[in-house]
């Protein structure tokens, strides 16, 4: 009975297994091909969002179309949100906003509650990115009673992440680190590396203005290991990014600056304009604390170029005050007191308190130095407000000392003293502050050296054992070698009577391959004989044919210039109607050996639509109203009603244009030309008659023999090249379409070609 017990638990489990992968397969069975192509999608273009935003941005637009052409409501809103954060990556803030709210009705009206967490996490981070901070929290407010109500454990702990950025900007750091401990541990619950290195990096953050430096370097450290586990050079850029700026604090410049640069090389692979103009302000930053004042003015000028172009309110306050300082150093007031002007007025748009705050201390700094007593003090006063209760105890610092200088100047010893006790109290405070950097320093430094030492030991007893396992491994080789000598020498034998065996299979199959290959360059030579002679042809006609009309285009024009005036008027006006015909001819047969050629070289693809039979014909023919009125011809077109076919315009005209001028140059003069079509179910006969001389049985064969290029002379003696009615030929083919003629000699002659007809609600017929 104990036995049976021991058993049951193990086939218990195995059965859950079996019915949990069966699920997983039924699952992904049913799911159709579609909605597997669009989850693929959207997977590799969140994967790519941090390596290639225009693959990205590529990938989720393909999916936001397969989502609305499979009317998939929650691929949709997945997408929108996709395509939006991409947006924001490229510091498209502005036109973000359109897809989140567009996938935040969607989802609102479809009831999808991960759809309307996550759009509204998004929104918000547009409104954070602006500085309007107090907004951004409601939305996350609202986002975050979502994400708890539903479980949506992912969502929660991106939302809880964003309230503690929040309350950090606000200084409530008590807040700030509840709101990231509970962020991180739902993403370590769910394996979530991306978002535990974004928490561990603003948990760094935090670290920082509460002075612990050395745990400050812990968490970006795991963050930055953590990066390991994921390729997304976004968050990598940031990680570095803080790394840089924890060096720059424990004095270590040149390792400050190689972190930033990393970070800037990442956002500039990918063009992250908000994280560049991070990564110029920071290395700025760095220039202004060596007192390089021309190189920190243009890594914090291009950063300022970048924030306001993508709206990133908080950093261009930060580049616009970096810039104050900047000027203070070169001793250009005005240009000093604009930056910080401007930096306190969006400050004040946006709801940046520290941004107010820092700011308005400069401006204070900058009239003390004027000597503006009263207008410094009122900066300072202001600055004090904004600061708050905050730990900004360096503005705060600046501020008392400031005021005390003012006063003091003023004469009025009572408000000077107590500011100059106020600023003692923060000196004691910065003084505390500083002997904790000082430590935190001291301990970073003390672990490094003693990592460093042990990473010695390690080192030495590695070499150790590389020794003992060398002398091991030297033994086995020459026993492998001994061996490997003996199976080498078999194997050389073995291979040297595969290789011949092989040779000879190879040669058979090269044999084989030589005589397709004769075949084949055969067939290619009988194509280069024909292509050749379709050539001489071409040159044939253009030397023949194409030089007759010009000749007499250019005899004509000559006599009209030199004898128009002494000529008589019926003269000039035969001799112009002779010009017009010859200037015909030549453009007839020019366009009739473009077309040729291209339907030789099959450069010509049909682009077919819905035409008015009765429209196109009448376009065609008013080309032919002047030759037709000077032969006395007479041209009707008996086509009736709305006859809609589905061709190619250019090529369905060629062939109209070609017949109705053959039909011209063999029809006397008082003859008549007719246009007419038939109906049937799927297609229009159309067919073009004449009256003019015919054509015999024999010459019948020949115009509709591919190899053959039959051309007998006009009524008035027009030569033609026999071009015209093989491109005929092949552009009614070309149209779906068969092509004939019937003829009677002395009596004239009807060509017939049909075309698809539109019906409504019936796709056009082929033949």
């Amino acid at each position: 009975m104990q036995y049976c017990k021991q058993c049951l638990l193990p086939v218990l489990v195995i059965c859950l297994i079996v019915l949990n992968a069966c699920n997983k397969y039924n699952s992904k069975k049913n799911n159709s091909p579609v909605t597997e192509k669009i989850e693929n999608l959207l997977s590799d273009a969140d994967s790519l969002s941090g390596i290639s935003l225009i693959g990205s941005e590529e990938k989720a637009n393909e999916a936001l179309e397969l989502s609305q052409k499979s009317d998939n409501s929650q691929h949709i809103v997945e997408s929108l949100i996709l395509i939006g954060k991409i947006q924001t990556l490229q510091g498209k803030n502005d036109s973000a906003l359109i897809p989140f709210n567009k996938a935040l009705a969607l989802a609102n009206q479809k009831g999808y509650q991960n759809g309307i967490c996550r759009s509204k996490i998004e929104i918000g981070d547009v409104y954070y990115t602006w500085g309007n901070y107090d907004k951004a929290l409601t939305i996350f407010s609202e986002a975050k009673s979502i994400a708890e109500s539903n479980q949506l454990d992912d969502c929660e702990a991106l939302v809880l992440n964003y309230m503690g950025k929040y309350y950090h900007i606000k200084n409530d750091f008590a807040k700030t680190f509840e709101f990231y401990q509970r962020s991180l541990v739902l993403s370590r619950n769910h394996n979530n590396y991306k978002q535990i290195a974004i928490v561990l990096s603003n948990l760094g953050k935090y670290y920082i203005s509460v002075g612990k430096l050395n745990l400050a370097l812990d968490s970006y450290l795991e963050a930055f290991r953590t990066c390991e586990k994921f390729n997304d050079k976004i968050i990598y850029a940031e990680v570095c990014n803080h790394l840089g700026g924890l060096y720059l604090l424990i004095d270590q410049p040149e390792k400050s600056l190689e972190f930033h640069h990393k970070a800037l090389n990442n956002r500039n692979v990918i063009n992250n304009p908000e994280g560049i103009a991070k990564s110029y302000n920071n290395i700025g930053k760095i220039f202004l604390d060596r007192k390089q004042s021309d190189s920190a003015l243009v890594y914090f000028s291009q950063s300022l170029e970048l924030c306001q172009k993508t709206g990133y309110n908080k950093g261009t306050v930060k580049a616009l005050t970096n810039l104050g300082k900047v000027y203070l150093i070169q001793n250009k007031p005005e240009k000093q007191k604009e930056v910080l002007q401007r930096a306190f007025n969006i400050s004040k748009e946006s709801g940046y308190t520290i941004g107010m705050a820092e700011s308005g201390m400069e401006l204070g700094n900058y009239y003390r130095k004027l000597q503006k007593s009263d207008l410094a003090i009122r900066q300072y006063q202001l600055s004090l407000k904004m600061t708050g209760e905050s730990n900004q105890s360096e503005i705060l610092q600046a501020d008392y000392y400031g005021l005390y200088q003012c006063y003091l100047k003023k004469g009025a010893v009572q408000e000077a003293l107590e500011n100059h006790i106020l600023l003692s109290d923060i000196e004691k405070k910065l003084l505390n502050v500083e002997n904790n950097r000082q430590i935190a320093i001291l301990q970073i430094s003390y672990e490094t050296h003693r990592k460093e030492k042990y990473n010695q030991v390690l080192l030495k007893d590695l070499e150790l054992g590389e020794m003992t396992i060398k002398r091991k491994t030297d033994l086995i080789l020459l026993i492998i070698i001994a061996l490997g000598s003996c199976f080498l020498l078999c194997v050389l034998l073995y291979l040297r009577i595969v290789n011949r065996q092989k040779a000879n299979r190879i040669l058979g199959k090269l044999n084989l391959k030589i005589v397709k290959q004769n075949t084949e360059l055969e067939i290619l030579n009988a194509e280069l004989e024909k292509a050749n002679q379709e050539k001489d042809i071409v040159f044939s006609i253009i030397t023949h044919e194409l030089r007759n009309p010009l000749y007499w285009f250019q005899n004509l024009v000559e006599m009209l210039s030199k004898k128009y005036q002494t000529m008589k008027p019926d003269k000039v006006q035969k001799t112009l109607l002779a010009l017009d015909e010859s200037a015909k001819n030549a453009y007839h047969l020019m366009d009739n050996l473009l077309n040729w050629s291209r339907t030789k070289l099959k450069r010509i693809t049909p682009n077919k639509e819905k035409h008015s039979l009765l429209s196109l014909v009448n376009e065609t023919i008013r080309m032919y109203e002047t030759i037709l009125e000077h032969k006395e011809i007479l041209l009707q077109v008996n086509i009736f009603g709305e006859a809609m076919i589905y061709v190619d315009r250019d090529l369905f005209t060629c062939v109209l244009r070609n017949l109705i001028s053959n039909a011209i140059k063999y029809t006397p003069s008082n003859g008549i030309i007719e246009i007419g079509c038939v109906e049937n179910e799927l297609k229009f006969l159309i067919n073009v008659s004449d009256s003019g001389k015919g054509i015999d049985e024999r010459n019948m064969e020949k115009i509709f023999d591919v190899n053959e290029y039959f051309s007998s002379p006009g009524l008035l003696q027009e030569k033609g090249s026999g071009l015209g009615l093989k491109i005929c030929i092949e552009f009614v083919e070309l149209n779906n379409g068969k092509i004939w003629a019937t003829s009677e000699p002395g009596k004239g002659t009807t060509f017939n070609f049909t075309v698809p007809k539109v019906t409504m609600g019936i796709e056009p017929g082929f033949e």
